[in-house]
């Protein structure tokens, strides 16, 4: 037997430490060598430089978002690591597809070069539909042939959420080379399965997308999972997703769960977490903590074919979390490689990318009958109802109505100055007068806006192109309040406190003319994604998905659906 000492860096010692290939929690010693766990146990012949009691606290692998866009957070990736840190989230998943969608490639050397400087790994998945739709009016356009040289980044995980079924369907010649140059890089495929049949799910799966986070319930959930997909119980300041899909999880298949938040504000993080939210919300729902902890690290990274990390395990990386409350996931201490964490004042660059290149035309909204097609906002959803309804109007122009919560929704072009402008009529808001407005539309990111009257709705739409991007409360009395986004219109380059405190004041303001409970700025840039069900406006007009086509907004009574 060697009696060799070997020296390692860190000896946690009194810890109750998760052992995700059993799901049990067991007393042990860690050892810990460069970035890596080295033993458990008692090791004689390892000598620590350091000891840490974790005095009997729970010892857990790092959080790990499977899921995400850095962007919807307000924050840029420096910033947003900062914060992750302070949730016990040590990885996350990103699709930059957002700025790739305003600023092309160089969105995504952006996010690479502001990674490398992230405290967190960013993995950054690919985007893999920019524009989302080929009749889309992005700011770039993105080609197998464009994404293809960045395989060879170490940070570049694979090939991020495909939403184009209708390419994948019709066998696209780009599409099908984007998927498979991920594959034959042996990286991995998203998938985003909003609205499609099971049979629909068999071509995903056949092309070799193996991912997928858009179930709304259990059933949906357990579709993709006998069709072979990895599923993220999505949990975000819009998707309110997890509670209904929870249910599908249970002891034979939780290895094909992992957690996701898609879509989150810096205020919404800050309030309540990432997808550390979603581990004690599986847990208060009754999923066993081992196993929510579990989802939430080795399952998130073998989703993404990674097996060195989300075990405290010999040869994994040492990211791991010391929790002294397994129900609230109160995280003590975070270490990430290998080292213990500590806050950093470090201010992140600033990297502006200005697009503001628009015209805005007559915001005068023409009926030709009492009937119109509404959008329909669902609360805690992405999809929308496709409403036939009754609206007000006068000389057959629209009005909007406070009674009937109908206010007037607006996309107008932002990118090539191409003065195409899309005219709606929204439900579920809430208006009580003023506007608001947003620089950050899904997925093209043109300006979005929706009020109660024309003024109120400019007012709010130029004050964001006066500081090239950013997101605008405008009052019943035409106060502007503004946070802006100087990043593409899609982030900020202030710390994460400053973003926050700026957000909350918005949302103040917004309070003011409404009451709903949602956030209204993520609710309100969803309803420009035409490939989520059911209709949605982009600057070109109404589109309904079922259909996959734009519609007039003009309807009657037999049309009521």
């Amino acid at each position: 037997m060697s009696t060799t000492i070997t020296n390692v860096d860190i000896q946690i010692i009194n810890a109750q430490v998760l052992d995700v290939f059993n799901l049990t929690f067991e007393t042990t010693t860690i050892w810990i060598k460069d970035n890596k766990i080295y033993a458990l146990g008692s090791q004689p012949t390892l000598l620590a430089h350091q000891i840490f009691d974790a005095k009997n606290n729970y010892v857990v692998p790092g959080i790990i978002d499977a899921h995400m866009h850095i962007e919807s957070s307000l924050l840029n990736p420096v910033e947003f690591g900062k914060l992750a840190l302070t949730r016990g989230i040590t990885t996350v998943f990103a699709d930059p597809h957002e700025i790739a969608n305003v600023k092309g490639t160089i969105g995504l050397d952006y996010m690479l070069a502001a990674g490398n400087d992230s405290p967190i790994t960013i993995q950054y998945m690919l985007p893999s539909s920019v524009p989302a739709v080929s009749f889309e009016h992005a700011g770039a356009t993105l080609t197998a042939s464009d994404l293809k040289p960045y395989y060879q980044y170490q940070q570049v995980g694979g090939l991020a959420e495909v939403m184009d079924f209708p390419a994948v369907e019709s066998a696209n010649p780009d599409m099908l080379t984007k998927i498979n140059d991920a594959l034959q890089a042996n990286k991995q495929v998203d998938g985003h399965t909003a609205g499609l049949l099971n049979s629909q799910l068999d071509i995903y799966r056949y092309y070799g997308i193996a991912t997928d986070h858009e179930s709304r319930n259990a059933q949906e959930a357990l579709a993709r999972i006998r069709a072979g997909f990895y599923v993220y119980l999505r949990e975000g300041t819009v998707e309110r997703d997890l509670q209904h899909l929870l249910p599908a999880v249970n002891a034979h298949n939780y290895t094909r769960f992992a957690f996701a938040t898609d879509d989150k504000t810096v205020s919404d993080i800050l309030a309540e977490g990432g997808v550390d939210f979603n581990i004690a919300k599986a847990i208060k729902l009754g999923l066993k903590p081992a196993m929510a902890y579990t989802m939430a690290s080795l399952n998130a990274a073998q989703s993404h074919l990674i097996n060195d990390l989300g075990a405290i395990a010999p040869g994994f990386i040492a990211d791991l979390l010391i929790i002294d409350n397994l129900e609230t996931v109160h995280v003590l201490n975070v270490m990430k490689n290998g080292h213990f964490t500590k806050h950093t004042d470090t201010k992140s660059k600033a990297w502006n990318y200005p697009c503001m290149n628009y015209t805005l035309g007559d915001l005068k909204l023409t009926l030709s009958g009492e009937y119109a097609h509404v959008i329909g906002i669902k609360p805690g959803h992405i999809d929308t109802e496709h409403l036939v309804l009754p609206v007000p109007s006068a000389n057959h122009v629209f009005l909007p109505s406070t009674k009937h919560d109908l206010a007037k929704i607006v996309v107008v072009e932002r990118h090539k100055n191409l003065g195409t402008m899309g005219l709606g009529i929204v439900k579920g808001l809430g208006l009580t007068g003023g506007a608001i407005a947003s620089s950050i539309s899904h997925d093209s990111h043109n300006l979005i806006a929706a009020g109660m009257d024309d003024q109120a709705i400019k007012l709010a739409i130029e004050a964001i192109a006066k500081t090239n991007g950013g997101l605008a409360v405008v009052s019943a009395d035409y106060h502007v309040t503004i946070l802006p986004l100087s990043i593409a219109g899609l982030m900020s380059d202030q710390d994460y406190l400053t973003v926050n405190a700026d957000y909350q004041n918005l949302l103040n303001s917004f309070k003011k003319i409404s009451a709903v409970s949602y956030d209204p700025f993520l609710t309100l840039s969803f309803l420009a994604l035409p490939v989520i069900p059911t209709l949605k406006i982009t600057d070109q007009g109404l589109f309904d998905f079922t259909k996959f086509s734009f519609i007039d907004i003009n309807a009657s009574s037999s049309t009521i659906i």
